[in-house]
């Protein structure tokens, strides 16, 4: 089922997103404080906004993944799913591209952009024969 493939493509997003955030924040903070605790370092700037990035694609996964496994299930991929998984991800790669970056409103619209496309998965489930 190639929508599989594109939540490991979107957990690799996650992970890229996870190191460029542990990198800038060693370039921030310097190697003590990000190795410690972390309890006072505050992150701000393309750090806070990446750690954001992460947090929501954190929670976008869990609303992407069981949609695509509940059709993997039922053994259902038509095109309309294949593509809405596609644009998920692409929309999300924006998403992080431009929440990093500050480009408020290209960020909102990856952002609905790939909430559109869970919710086509979600119909696709709510159309499944029970």
């Amino acid at each position: 089922m190639v929508e599989l493939y594109y939540v490991g493509l979107f957990a690799l997003l996650i992970v890229a997103t996870i190191s460029i955030q542990q990198l800038t924040s060693m370039f921030a903070f310097g190697l003590k404080p990000i190795l410690g605790s972390r309890e006072d370092v505050t992150f701000t700037g393309l750090t806070g906004r990446l750690e954001r990035a992460i947090l929501n694609s954190a929670i976008s996964m869990t609303l992407f993944a069981p949609s695509v496994l509940i059709l993997g299930i039922a053994n259902v991929s038509t095109t309309q799913t294949v593509i809405a998984s596609q644009i998920f991800v692409f929309a999300r790669l924006v998403y992080v591209i431009s929440y990093g970056l500050n480009i408020t409103l290209v960020r909102s619209a990856g952002w609905i952009v790939g909430l559109l496309c869970i919710l086509t998965l979600y119909y696709n489930v709510l159309n499944l024969p029970i």
